[in-house]
């Protein structure tokens, strides 16, 4: 039924009214337009929805809160996440209740959500967070993808009919001018890597068994350029055999926040697995098996037992030791003594850029991807990666061939 409101708040306005039958009751839904055309047409479009819930209301519709539904939403999700994945999902809803309560829309529902509504919530985050950027991976990004992906089971559900959040959303919210560069990691040249396994290598050999842990972790990092989290958790009975040469068969990674093992390597179901770069250094092979006999050794003085098989135990750590959740070194550690290391090794770090663990990742895999002898697909399942992460994230041009360009360029 339409009818036109004659008196009071919104007089002027047409009222819509509907009686469907749901579940054998009748229900009373009202609804105001601004004009009698629209009422019109506010009426067809509420017997049509409505005549698809006669055998009861959906758990969500397009007039559910936002706020409530994405709260339930990540709730959800949190069991089928890792914890990392999770933190973020959940800063993202707190951002969502911060940004809605600034402008008084706590109320707002599903329908209402457009693209619009993310452009200024975009702008509101980086302006009201003066250290926050705008480039992948940052803040603002994975809260938006979370937000997306949000809206995309919406659309699965048939709630929504489009997602208010477009591909390339960053692109479409910010001018170019917005965007900061990133992070950019060190590269280091050949000549450095050498320089830095020597001093390694001379730091370790003189070294107590507790104090050559790291030394000996950022040695053989250099030959497996693996992610920090995985090489924690490298066991001595993963140095295996394949393919002619010794190599770690991985399956698994540390959490740092969590302070236990993932129970799978990153984006990987549990239980998957891969190699890792093969060692064609002999040297490192017989350190590693040594280090072995070495550590068990200095375990037994103290009555205890590596039961967990990590090779880069915290031996400092008698406590975790002698506990059923053993501690290897931490990634702080690590970065510490690669720095030391390298400032011994007269190696500079390249300005404005990040000298950490990651930097020999970075070493290792624009080594491969400039070596036309290496597919990249051999490159992506030793290293762990996509072939599109792979060749955006890792793939630099290497020092070496950089100059001899440059030499070779004549005009």
């Amino acid at each position: 039924m339409i009818k036109k409101i004659l008196k009071g708040e919104y007089k002027g306005l047409w009222s819509v009214r509907i009686q469907p039958t749901i579940n054998g009751k009748r229900m009373r839904i009202t609804k105001r337009a601004k004009t009698r055309l629209e009422a019109q047409k506010l009426e067809i479009d509420l017997k049509v929805k409505y005549a698809g819930y006669k055998n009861g209301l959906p758990s969500i519709t397009d007039e559910s809160n936002f706020l409530d539904e994405y709260t339930k939403y990540v709730e959800k999700k949190a069991q089928s996440i890792t914890a990392t994945t999770n933190r973020s999902c959940s800063y993202s809803l707190t951002l969502l209740n911060e940004y809605l309560k600034k402008k008084n829309e706590l109320d707002i529902q599903l329908k209402d959500i457009d693209q619009h509504f993310f452009n200024d919530f975009a702008h509101w985050y980086i302006k009201d967070h003066p250290k926050a950027s705008v480039k992948k991976s940052t803040v603002i990004d994975v809260s938006l993808a979370h937000f997306r992906t949000f809206f995309t089971f919406l659309l699965d559900k048939a709630v929504l009919n489009v997602n208010p959040i477009p591909r390339g959303y960053l692109k479409l919210f910010f001018k170019q001018s917005d965007f900061s560069t990133g992070r950019k990691w060190h590269l280091f040249s050949k000549d450095e890597v050498d320089a830095l396994r020597k001093e390694l290598l001379k730091e370790y050999e003189v070294s107590t068994v507790a104090n050559s842990v790291s030394k000996l972790a950022l040695l053989v990092d250099t030959y497996l350029g693996l992610r920090p989290e995985e090489l924690q958790v490298l066991k001595f009975d993963q140095l295996v055999k394949y393919e002619g040469s010794y190599t770690f068969k991985i399956d698994n990674s540390w959490s740092e926040k969590e302070k236990k093992p993932n129970g799978s390597l990153k984006d990987r179901p549990k239980g998957a697995y891969r190699y890792s770069l093969p060692i064609k250094n002999n040297k490192i092979i017989d350190l590693i098996k040594e280090f072995q006999i070495k550590q068990k050794k200095y375990l037994n003085e103290y009555g205890l037992k590596n039961t967990s098989g990590y090779i880069f135990l915290n031996l400092h750590n008698y406590r975790s030791i002698s506990s059923n959740n053993q501690l290897p070194v931490t990634q702080a550690s690590l970065n510490d003594m690669l720095k030391a290391a390298c400032s011994k090794s007269r190696i500079e770090k390249q300005k404005n850029s990040v000298l950490a663990l990651y930097s020999l990742r970075v070493y290792l895999s624009s080594l491969l991807g400039n070596d036309n002898r290496i597919s990249n697909m051999y490159a992506c399942q030793r290293m762990g990666n996509t072939i599109q992460v792979f060749l955006s994230t890792y793939v630099k041009e290497n020092r070496e061939s950089y100059k001899q360009n440059s030499r070779l360029w004549s005009c």
